[in-house]
């Protein structure tokens, strides 16, 4: 898969579907976000949680 980038269109649809269903990304939680996707890891609900509680701290 291509790399994100926070300019790529694949980003901004993205975060275009999230916020169709209300859900916005800060800007650092969006960093965090594509550094996750750009890892490589298999992309799963924990390591979502994960991401979206460190995200708040």
């Amino acid at each position: 898969m291509k790399e994100l980038k926070l300019e790529s269109i694949e980003f901004k649809r993205i975060l275009q579907n999230l916020h169709l269903e209300n859900i916005n990304l800060h800007p650092s939680l969006q960093k965090k976000v594509i550094g996750l996707v750009n890892s490589g890891v298999s992309i799963t609900p924990d390591i979502i949680k994960e991401t979206l509680n460190r995200g708040k701290i």
